[in-house]
């Protein structure tokens, strides 16, 4: 999906992470942090504004230096803009006049075309001149239309290969199938990993309804959504890599940023790739992967820059039994450490009957595991095992006033210093 449309989006990602959407650094401070010119930096940042409407970026100062921000209301916007950032591939003129009239010149022949008939053709039209353009471009650029772009199908006859254009696969579908297609994508786009795709294929029924059907009215924007974050898709390419190689069962290597004069591949393993987390709430896509000694490992997607893929292969299900080991007790991403046991907490929820119930349910809904026990009317107590209670606190803090910690002592002192701290930042303590 994404080798067809993006060309060095590793570049791309990087700037957006660092100078757009984690780091916010200016473009002299991301040159001290990384192996990077400040000139690089520039030029990316200036084509990422090219794609990324102004309306979502904010500008602030730091003395001298400009730092940009991405801003968005996900209930307001229900389209993720940061999907632009993809159509960034490099096409030279020549590129784009040689796709379109191979097209054009199959679909007038009616016929299926040889290499050797179009090439003639399109030289006796003029369209090409092999001073300029091989025939092993013309080649190519048929095989990358079969079989990348997939508008074209390819016949061999006695080793001889014969294209003509792709069947209509939309063509038993009326104009009122196909809005309702359009409508059920564009509720899907956003909710359905990799969203991407999504995006794509958005585009190309609106295009094909718009040109090929000659019928408007399109425009469809019946949906909003709740805890939509629109930042994880930058790395959807990273993401579509290690689903294809979970899919495939080969071996992977990460490789993560490079903090200056510091080498990229340095401490990089090869792994096997075992599932993809998603933390809903944060937005956050986590790869449990395992070493050769079985060791689980957790990696950020948002932190890695590259993956390569190895020839090596494995087989997932002989990481079964050590996936649930140690990681059916956690809550997000953590692992179960070697030599550890899950800890047991215990938090108590305070409601009103008449008006709060719902709270009981939410909570339980987001805490599947938890067992739940009435002591008395608005009084409840949860229990719950996790690996790592750290992960419990941005989740407790959701619901302030309803929920205390009964048992681990520990879990409550971090709570109360998060509560200390933030009472201090507004001067209230």
């Amino acid at each position: 999906m994404f080798n067809d449309f993006i060309k060095h989006y590793n570049i791309i990602r990087d700037i957006l992470r660092d100078c757009f959407l984690y780091g916010c650094f200016s473009r002299d401070g991301l040159e001290n942090k990384r192996n990077v010119s400040s000139r690089k930096v520039s030029y990316e940042m200036r084509r990422i504004q090219q794609y990324i409407e102004e309306k979502y970026i904010k500008v602030d100062k730091d003395g001298r230096y400009k730092l940009l921000s991405l801003t968005y209301d996900f209930m307001r916007h229900s389209d993720n803009f940061l999907v632009n950032t993809y159509m960034t591939k490099s096409f030279t003129r020549t590129d784009l006049l040689t796709y379109f009239f191979i097209l054009l010149y199959i679909q007038a022949q009616k016929t299926p075309c040889s290499l050797s008939t179009i090439e003639y053709g399109l030289a006796q039209g003029g369209y090409i001149s092999f001073d300029k353009i091989s025939s092993k471009t013309i080649q190519r650029k048929l095989t990358e239309m079969v079989k990348g772009i997939e508008i074209l199908s390819c016949e061999v006859v006695k080793r001889k290969k014969y294209y003509s254009v792709a069947p209509d696969i939309l063509e038993k579908l009326d104009n009122n199938e196909l809005r309702e297609l359009l409508t059920a994508v564009s509720l899907y786009k956003n909710i359905i990993f990799p969203v991407t795709a999504g995006y794509f294929c958005i585009q190309t029924l609106e295009d094909y309804i718009r040109y090929e059907r000659n019928a408007g009215g399109n425009d469809i924007d019946y949906f909003n959504y709740r805890y939509v974050h629109f930042h994880p898709i930058i790395e959807e390419q990273v993401l579509w890599e290690i689903l294809n190689a979970i899919h495939q069962g080969n071996k992977i290597k990460l490789f993560y940023h490079s903090p200056k004069n510091k080498d990229n591949c340095s401490g990089s393993k090869i792994l096997s790739p075992y599932k993809i987390r998603y933390d809903v709430r944060h937005g956050r896509f986590y790869l449990v992967s395992f070493d050769n000694y079985k060791k689980c490992i957790v990696s950020r997607l948002d932190r890695i820059e590259n993956v390569e893929i190895s020839e090596d292969t494995f087989q997932k299900e002989n990481y079964d039994e050590e996936y649930h080991k140690q990681m059916c007790c956690s809550w997000s991403s953590v692992s179960l450490g070697s030599g550890k046991e899950p800890e047991n907490i215990k938090l108590e929820v305070l409601i009103d009957e008449q008006t709060e119930d719902y709270v009981i349910e939410k909570i339980m809904n987001e805490a599947p595991n938890g067992i739940l026990e009435k002591i008395e009317d608005g009084r409840y107590h949860i229990s719950i095992r996790v690996n790592d209670s750290g992960e419990l606190i941005p989740w407790i803090r959701g619901y302030a006033g309803y929920v205390r910690v009964l048992e681990s002592a520990e879990l409550a002192e971090k709570i109360l210093n998060d509560w200390k701290e933030m009472l201090l930042s507004y001067g209230i303590v």
